[in-house]
């Protein structure tokens, strides 16, 4: 709102002039800009924006234990080689689905790359994040029932834990969950090219 008195009223104000702006769709498109800044558009998830701060503020003030859940999708390059973008688009929205429904406040589900993940629990220890796990595995399943029909592609995935303690560095932490989550993913390949040569 704005107002405006001619000089020659300002003693008396008996001519005031009263605008009204409406800024509604300005303040929309600010609001969306600043989700576009922190969400991936793809999954709806954090972003890796998103994801880099909150690590910073979790390793200045905590609060503390902060577990971190490491998540690679299994297969995702070999799936947009052969049948296009468009399908390992739709597999990565599937997995956005899947870490929006099992992850809760204050817990945040980020995609931190291409077919990286990751969540960040702060005040969760090590059993917190192996419930996190069942959860994600679990939910996993119904997604792949709900889609087996639809895609002919199971989600699968490589996850790796690791909690950090008050006084601990989250940056180690950060790279025990990520040694973990590839360890997972070679077993995963190992399993696979065992499968194949069995079959």
């Amino acid at each position: 709102m704005q107002f405006a008195v001619q000089e020659d009223r300002l003693d008396s104000w008996d001519l005031v002039l009263v605008s009204l702006v409406d800024i509604t769709a300005r303040k929309k498109a600010e609001a969306y800009l600043e989700y576009l800044g922190k969400h991936d558009v793809l999954t709806q998830l954090c972003n890796r924006t998103f994801y880099t701060e909150e690590l910073n503020r979790l390793a200045r003030k905590g609060p503390w234990p902060v577990s971190i859940v490491a998540i690679d999708l299994n297969g995702l390059k070999q799936l947009n080689d052969q049948e296009g973008h468009a399908a390992g688009d739709t597999m990565l929205r599937r997995m956005g689905e899947v870490l929006d429904k099992a992850v809760d406040t204050p817990s945040w589900p980020a995609r931190i790359g291409g077919d990286e993940f990751a969540v960040l629990m702060p005040q969760t220890d090590e059993r917190g994040a192996e419930a996190m796990r069942e959860r994600i595995l679990a939910l996993l399943e119904l997604n792949n029932q709900f889609h087996a029909g639809q895609s002919g592609h199971a989600l699968s995935l490589a996850i790796g834990l690791a909690t950090c303690h008050v006084g601990d560095s989250l940056e180690a932490a950060l790279q025990r969950a990520d040694r973990a989550m590839y360890a997972d993913k070679a077993q995963h390949y190992k399993d696979s090219a065992h499968e194949r040569r069995g079959a």
